[in-house]
């Protein structure tokens, strides 16, 4: 099953401030829901468990991201690949804007990806829904860093 999804989000901080946020795992696993584990293993690439509930699934997710075309502080590519046992896999990759602005800085992205096994029985709309709830989760956290959430 194939996936696209985007969005958008103020988050009222510079573009240095949540480039360097987004860059530090023990930030992203606080933000990220269901997030057990995230370590670096190298300056662009990180490992993931993450725990996640899509309908009547429930599975870890042991992923590999790496940061790809990275132009600092403006944007980068992100490629997940996650495995996640009898439930199935997912690959993927999501274009990561920073905009700065008035309010802070815009993070927009881009999402698309090929989910197999279990994931892809349950079809697009519960996962796309699961996917922009866990989206939604991650940016309320994220911007509660800074104490006062918005969304574009």
């Amino acid at each position: 099953m194939v996936l696209k999804f985007s969005g958008e989000h103020v988050i009222p901080a510079t573009r240095e401030e949540v480039w360097v946020a987004l860059r530090n795992p023990d930030i992203l696993q606080e933000c990220i829901e269901g997030c057990e584990e995230m370590t670096a293993l190298d300056t662009n690439e990180y490992e993931a468990l993450v725990r996640v509930k899509l309908g009547p699934v429930r599975a870890k997710f042991r992923s590999i991201i790496r940061m790809l075309n990275v132009v600092a502080p403006e944007s980068y590519t992100l490629a997940v690949n996650a495995r996640g046992g009898n439930a199935g896999f997912g690959i993927g990759q999501a274009q990561i804007s920073l905009i700065p602005d008035e309010s802070g800085t815009t993070l927009s992205y881009e999402v698309t990806g090929t989910v197999s096994g279990k994931l892809a029985q349950l079809g697009s709309r519960l996962f796309l829904s699961v996917a922009n709830k866990m989206a939604s989760s991650f940016f309320t956290k994220f911007c509660a860093r800074w104490d006062t959430p918005q969304s574009a």
